[in-house]
């Protein structure tokens, strides 16, 4: 890429260079050595493929937002609006009105740490983070900043707190105090680790009884006040659940009314139409959980009431992911692997057994011998 450096007039030196996409860039300095150096630097940026246009990072951050918004195809509809969400409540007030190039990585983190000083949990804190780092990240593959500045940013853990484990006398109860036309859908969520869309969006068809299986295969989602049944979010979420015999008798007395086909949902609001998430916390939900177990308690807590219910009677690992519909053992590993570590302490024990079995069978042996 050519460069050159010419002196002016005025005794002063002006370095010049073609950019990549033909024009011409210049500046001025007042020693011919400060103007070779920024000239070689701008050609090497060049050469590495990390050249920018200085103008380019001008644009402000709500508007890149927006943009780049816009340009993300295939989200489910309860993801985009989630993700607006986010942006509009917790990220645009403080950097929207800001240049893309005069945001650094002490930015970064200082919003991070006024977010949690706040108040917001972790979990709400990593996931406006990962809007504003994927922002940035499209913002450096379109050409308008040479670095993110979401680099080197600490984030706070997540808390195991955030979830809610329940044993599962404190399920029964749970859904004994709830209006019993919902008792089957918290014992089902409890013992199953379906997710509230998926067993909103479940039909009779769904499910086989006689076999005890459960087949996920839709969501029911609510977007502005829309109901929409969609696909599951990963192909992982597509499952078959093995039902304990306990629910399948359950489920069987809360499908004995007459006049029900396989496509009829199981689980439906008072009036017969489909649940929608907002109202059945409000009515149902919150009064059952003050009446039971005690805030804070969340539906989703019944899902991890699943997973920590399988894990106390030693489940393995990759059947707990196949059954929650994780894509990655990771990720199961990432929220329940905590506890997993008792196991870890009566299989010592169990191993410790065999070996004082071994010795008190080898010493029979010896006295047998004579030795």
């Amino acid at each position: 890429m050519a460069g050159w450096i010419r002196k002016l007039g005025s005794g002063r030196y002006q370095a010049r260079y073609r950019t990549p996409d033909g024009r011409t860039r210049a500046r001025t300095w007042d020693r011919c050595v400060d103007a070779k150096r920024w000239l070689r630097q701008e050609l090497a940026r060049i050469d590495h493929g990390g050249w920018v246009d200085p103008s380019a990072g001008t644009v402000t951050f709500e508007d890149w937002t927006a943009r780049w918004a816009e340009s993300r195809l295939h989200l489910r509809d309860s993801t985009r609006e989630r993700d607006d969400t986010y942006l509009r409540s917790l990220v645009l007030p403080h950097f929207g009105s800001r240049q893309l190039r005069g945001v650094t990585p002490a930015d970064v983190q200082s919003w991070i740490a006024k977010l949690s000083r706040d108040g917001y949990a972790a979990a709400t804190v990593q996931l406006a983070y990962g809007l504003l780092s994927m922002s940035f990240a499209a913002a450096v593959e379109a050409g308008l900043l040479a670095r993110s500045p979401c680099r080197g940013v600490k984030l706070p853990k997540r808390s195991q707190r955030e979830m809610r484990f329940l044993s599962i006398a404190e399920l029964h109860v749970l859904a004994d105090v709830i209006d019993p036309r919902f008792r089957v859908l918290i014992l089902t969520a409890g013992l199953t680790g379906a997710r509230f869309g998926e067993l909103a969006a479940l039909r009779i068809g769904d499910l086989n009884l006689l076999r005890r299986r459960l087949t996920i295969t839709r969501s029911l989602t609510e977007v502005r006040g829309e109901l929409r049944e969609t696909e599951p979010k990963t192909t992982a979420a597509r499952r078959t659940i093995a039902l304990p015999a306990s629910l399948v008798d359950d489920l069987a007395r809360h499908l004995a009314a007459p006049s029900r086909d396989a496509t009829d949902r199981v689980f439906t609001s008072p009036e017969g139409g489909p649940l929608r998430r907002r109202s059945f916390r409000q009515r149902f939900w919150i009064p059952a959980v003050k009446a039971s177990v005690g805030e804070p308690c969340r539906f989703h807590d019944l899902r991890h009431t699943h997973g920590a219910l399988l894990i106390a009677v030693n489940t393995h690992p990759k059947l707990l992911q196949t059954r929650l519909g994780h894509s990655s053992i990771k990720t199961t590993l990432d929220i329940y692997g905590h506890l997993y570590e008792p196991l870890d302490e009566e299989a010592a024990d169990r191993l410790e057994e065999l070996v004082l079995g071994a010795i008190a069978h080898e010493t029979r042996t010896e006295r047998a011998s004579g030795l």
